[in-house]
């Protein structure tokens, strides 16, 4: 019986990516027909002229269900609420029209798994989705967010392969998915096996539901909810976080942070200038790819140890050591990143397990002086981080909009640093100890180049997103690499001494690479 309805609901879900109403209504958008209902009446428009007798015979024959699919929108669209600034870029980057545009952003992750009971994580992932109204959201075609208060029973299909192959073409149909608006899920869950024993689970999603840290939340969810069948979720959700936030916001330090940032915003300096292979704005279909290392635990608490005695954070030092490296290929000394951060600026302690996108961004100038000390030029970034703290509130696409002015389409600061860091503190892993990540890619509209430091095993973990085309392949490894050997001369040197990124040939023989 179960089936039965399952398979009912789901043919009469409109939000349905398959459901023929929608389709046929989607059709008639794409050759410039568009529909609407008023009372009981289906109301259309055309832009190319007559339409076809075709086409009003199904309108005709078709006129309950669409009236029915107009009504049934019109309740969802009276209860959406406003894109946050961060997911309305993400919104206006699926536009071509923009540099490095034409892509959602997109997370995809692969988590091998020693034992499981695929029934029992389809059971768990339900019950995650039914406790989340992130997972039930639905992006639309205004540009609003929508929650879906019942949606049909998600099923995790298990798909049986022969090679290894086959899960590598599975990852590369995925990294690049465009989810479509106004049609739920907005991811994908499947699960594979080769042997029938192990298997490996592949999630992808568009990162308007859900930021970095999110995902960590789902993952610790769902594995709860598979061990014990029980979790806690909260009361308070993201749409709830979206509303309090404009109702709570501090306007007097809103327009200290807008008086703030006008005026620096004319004296940052640019982005940094790689050497691109190839002009951004020639790059009409970003794809990216990914370079990975992870520090052993020893040497993130040696490196850890050491920010603390200089009393400053290990975002700022990897921050710094990351701007240190782009300097040596840099057209331009001075310039700034794109920083990104997770806010989540409410005082009701249940936010701490909500899912939703709370991102936001800021940016951090490097603008190195002669003879400084590594921790004088951390310091110089702390201070950047500190900005972003004591405006943590204020909408950072607001910012890139005063440094941008005039130039509409471009790029501005397309090279990110995302800090994910919870330093030297113990804390509960959000994965199983028969689970383990074993692969990720991200991919973001307006990027070219996004460092993403994470720690949340007790060893610093780097990733380097970036768009293949924009570099050649030999430059970018060669630049991680460089990276690399410099966060590990970190731990062998005086910080109240200028470190140089060319100290790396030096230390042949004390545990550092050399290259």
């Amino acid at each position: 019986m179960k089936g039965k309805y399952r398979t009912m609901y789901e043919n009469n879900f409109i939000w349905s990516k398959n459901h023929g109403v929608r389709a046929f209504i989607d059709r008639l958008y794409e050759n410039g027909i568009r529909l609407w209902a008023e009372g009981d009446k289906i109301k259309f428009q055309s832009t190319g002229g007559v339409v076809s007798d075709e086409v009003m015979e199904v309108l005709k024959n078709k006129k309950p269900e669409l009236l029915n699919y107009f009504c049934e929108r019109n309740v969802v669209l009276d209860q959406s609420f406003d894109l946050t600034s961060i997911q309305e870029a993400y919104f206006l980057g699926r536009d071509d029209s923009y540099d490095l545009g034409g892509i959602s952003a997109n997370y995809y992750f692969e988590v091998e798994l020693e034992q499981v009971i695929p029934k029992e994580l389809e059971r768990a992932f339900n019950l995650t989705v039914k406790g989340n109204e992130a997972l039930r959201s639905i992006i639309t075609k205004e540009g609003k967010q929508a929650v879906l208060e019942e949606v049909p029973w998600y099923p995790i299909e298990v798909m049986v392969l022969h090679e290894e192959q086959k899960r590598e073409e599975l990852r590369h149909q995925w990294e690049t998915y465009l989810y479509s608006l106004e049609t739920w899920p907005m991811y994908r869950v499947v699960l594979t096996t080769i042997n029938g024993c192990s298997y490996r689970l592949h999630v992808g999603f568009d990162c308007i539901l859900l930021d970095a840290w999110s995902v960590t939340l789902l993952l610790k969810q769902l594995f709860a909810l598979y061990l014990t069948e029980y979790f806690p979720f909260p009361v308070y959700t993201f749409r709830s976080y979206c509303r309090d936030l404009i109702s709570n916001r501090n306007q007097k330090l809103m327009d200290a942070a807008d008086k703030y940032w006008e005026g620096r915003a004319a004296g940052i300096p640019p982005a940094p200038a790689l050497p691109y292979q190839k002009r951004l704005t020639d790059i009409k279909k970003p794809v990216f790819k990914r370079i990975n290392h992870e520090l052993s635990k020893k040497e993130t608490g040696l490196l850890y140890k050491k920010a603390k005695e200089y009393k400053v954070t290990p975002a700022a030092v990897i921050c710094t050591a990351y701007m240190k490296v782009l300097a040596d290929y840099s057209g331009n000394t001075s310039f700034s990143l794109n920083l990104t951060v997770f806010n989540r600026l409410s005082t009701n302690p249940a936010i701490q397990e909500v899912l939703g996108d709370f991102t936001n961004i800021s940016v951090a100038a490097y603008e190195p002086n002669d003879g400084d000390s590594f921790i004088d030029e951390v310091s110089k970034t702390q201070q950047e981080f500190w900005n972003l703290v004591k405006y943590r509130g204020y909408e950072g696409v607001n910012i890139i909009r005063k440094i941008k002015r005039d130039k509409t389409s471009g790029a501005v600061l397309p090279v990110v640093f995302t800090g994910i860091l919870q330093g030297l503190r113990e804390s509960e892993y959000y994965l199983p100890d028969w689970a383990k990540e074993s692969y990720a890619y991200s991919q973001t509209p307006q990027v070219s180049l996004d460092y993403q430091a994470t720690d949340f095993n007790g060893s610093l973990s780097v990733n380097w997103d970036y768009v293949h085309e924009a570099f050649r392949a030999e430059l970018i490894y060669e630049m991680f690499q460089k990276n690399i050997c410099f966060l590990k001369l970190l731990i062998l040197s005086d910080w109240g001494q200028e470190v140089s990124v060319n100290q790396i040939y030096e230390l042949e023989g004390q545990n550092i690479p050399v290259l």
